[in-house]
């Protein structure tokens, strides 16, 4: 069942999409136009099962709102109608209702009057509701979402609506435009990043072939990540166009939380990052800064230049000399330019992103990996201060996604960036991992040494040896003790 949430800017349809699902899923300000992308969400209601929430954006143009809103009417099951009992009837919700009496969709709409708690008691709903009876929706409630009024009736109202979902409906849930609503979680999950107006969303639509994000040429149009899925040569792939991001501390309030929902979801997905510059600006230093925040999260990364197209050959050659230049420390990443508007050069993408999610989740054997780097040890030994070598005793893999190494050492305190930057290079000449930041921690060899045990001993039986050498030391330092004491008085 795929449920619309439709209507007017700052009318409280965010802050009832998040009671119904129960989550914080949308953002949520007293700001108007929040919410700028259509914005879809998978939940579980009780004696309805999964549905789909998409809840409509609010903007200050409604030329440009009310293509997304018909879109939502169009693809819903049920819609949720949101009324503002402040505001009242205003033209706009004169024409959305037109629509929806256009495309006979009357039977499956619910008239919610939200914010009821503004200017009317509990014993008024009834009242508030009768100016409203004109529309001629058969099934209306007033409520408010912020202090929970009434939204059990609404929930109630929903489950008895529930048989408009047909077994042709059900059928039409696994179709591709479902998926493109619901792609989270399913098949490779790429994310999309970088600075406002670099062209994230352009892409984002080029790739799944429709307009599921809003595309603006002003910077800061997606203000919450929005989802979306496609199959090409047969894989699933499932994308995340995120909100813009500046310098953190140009950012306050409704971006600070997009950049943090951002962060987090980078975090739980783990998806393969594309991270996107405008090369008619060329790289930035924050730019540099954004990708090494990305780049503490260890995710795969490919960097495309986009709007290559407008610049000329030997523009671009420069852009992408310094853009080298600037990645120095990063050489593994791929520098890819396309243009997203054409969709120039993102064909290679996906070989790109299942190479990069197939390295991503490679697993190098302890024994070959110990040998590549003992070799390299013995033929190009790594530089230490003041001869203060740092001996490898050896080394082994102990996670992927992001590839996590261990390697024990006989003196952690000396392993400097330079060594560990000395076995990263060692383990990408002979294994590969292109693309993909590596996670190399030291382990100082005695660190948990003592706590091994030979056959047919046990932890307690070792802490009383300890305890027994620990009394032998005490008993031999009264001794001398006792000895000096005697000189001192002859």
């Amino acid at each position: 069942m795929i449920i619309g949430l439709v209507w007017a800017t700052n009318v409280g349809k965010s802050t009832l999409f998040n009671r119904l699902i129960g989550q914080f899923r949308a953002i949520v300000t007293d700001i108007p136009g929040t919410t700028r992308d259509i914005l879809y969400h998978k939940a579980e209601l009780d004696e309805v099962g999964e549905a789909i929430f998409a809840d409509s954006p609010g903007l200050f143009d409604f030329t440009d709102e009310r293509p997304l809103i018909q879109k939502i009417i169009d693809q819903s099951d049920l819609i949720l109608f949101v009324v503002d009992d402040t505001a009242g009837i205003t033209a706009k919700e004169q024409q959305i209702s037109e629509y929806i009496t256009k495309q006979q969709k009357k039977s499956q709409t619910i008239l919610i009057i939200n914010k009821l708690d503004k200017k009317r008691k509990e014993s008024q709903t009834d009242l508030a509701l009768s100016d409203y009876y004109h529309m001629g929706f058969d099934d209306m409630v007033g409520i408010s979402a912020k202090t929970k009024r009434n939204v059990a009736d609404l929930k109630d109202l929903i489950i008895k609506k529930n048989y408009f979902l047909t077994q042709k409906q059900e059928e039409e849930s696994d179709s591709p435009v479902f998926q493109n609503m619901t792609g989270e979680n399913k098949g490779i999950p790429i994310a999309i990043l970088g600075k406002p107006n670099a062209g994230k969303s352009t892409l984002l639509n080029k790739l799944v072939g429709q307009n599921l994000s809003k595309v603006e040429n002003v910077a800061g149009t997606t203000r919450d990540y929005v989802v979306g899925s496609f199959t090409i040569a047969k894989k699933l792939y499932t994308i995340y166009d995120t909100a813009g991001i500046r310098k953190k501390w140009s950012m306050h309030g409704i971006e600070k939380i997009a950049y943090d929902k951002t962060m987090d979801m980078l975090e739980y997905v783990r998806p393969v990052v594309i991270f996107m510059v405008d090369a008619t600006e060329g790289i930035t230093h924050r730019d540099m800064t954004l990708l090494a925040e990305i780049n503490r999260l260890a995710l795969p990364i490919i960097f495309a230049l986009n709007k290559s197209d407008l610049l000329t050959e030997k523009e671009m050659k420069q852009v992408m000399d310094t853009t080298i230049r600037m990645m120095d420390f990063a050489k593994y990443i791929p520098i890819l330019p396309i243009s997203a508007q054409t969709g120039k050069g993102t064909e290679s993408f996906f070989k790109f992103v299942h190479d990069l999610r197939k390295e991503a989740e490679k697993r190098i054997e302890t024994n070959p990996l110990n040998k590549i780097i003992s070799a390299e040890f013995f033929q190009r030994p790594p530089r230490f201060p003041q001869n203060k070598i740092c001996k490898i005793m050896y080394a082994t893999q102990v996670d992927i996604n992001a590839p996590t190494f261990l390697v024990f050492v006989n003196h952690k305190a000396r392993a400097n960036f330079s060594f560990k930057k000395w076995i990263e290079n060692t383990i990408r000449k002979h294994f590969g991992f292109i693309g993909v930041p590596l996670v190399i921690r030291f382990k100082d060899r005695r660190e948990g040494g003592e706590e091994r045990t030979r056959p047919g001993e046990s932890l307690e039986s070792i802490q009383k040896a300890r305890d027994k050498r620990q009394q032998e030391i005490e008993k031999n330092a009264k001794k001398i003790m006792t000895k000096r004491r005697k000189k001192q008085a002859k």
